[in-house]
């Protein structure tokens, strides 16, 4: 918990320093923009262990985190690619991981919240 607290501080020194310099690397301008798209989409917390909508607004946090975060593991890709040799990474294949993985873990979440709402359906009724 402690650790989660000073991360956050560490992002809100980051953010208030103002606008970052703009980078002619697209790595650095990635990455600049991952921290800003995590900055601007802090989670809402859970109120209840037994309210569906938040694990959907949990859902819809995490959907935005990941294609934040794809935006930036591509720029990383890329900048691999285009400096060491063209086979040594197949860009199209870690692509397809990650939307796998993205995919799976979103489901996971909103098949938990659509298990809660029939089991609240079964006790209402």
């Amino acid at each position: 918990m402690a650790q989660a607290a000073s991360i956050t501080t560490a992002i809100r020194q980051l953010m208030s320093r103002g606008q970052p310099p703009k980078s002619t690397n697209p790595v650095r301008a990635a990455h600049a923009e991952f921290v800003a798209a995590l900055a601007g989409n802090s989670p809402h917390p859970i109120h209840s262990a037994f309210d569906p909508a938040d694990l959907d607004d949990r859902a819809s946090h995490l959907q935005k985190v990941l294609a934040a975060l794809h935006v930036y593991v591509d720029a990383l890709t890329a900048d691999l690619a285009k400096n060491i040799p063209a086979a040594s990474v197949d860009r199209l294949y870690l692509d397809q991981l990650f939307e796998q993985f993205s995919s799976d873990a979103l489901r996971v979440i909103r098949n938990a919240a659509t298990e809660m709402r029939v089991r609240e359906n079964r006790r209402a009724s």
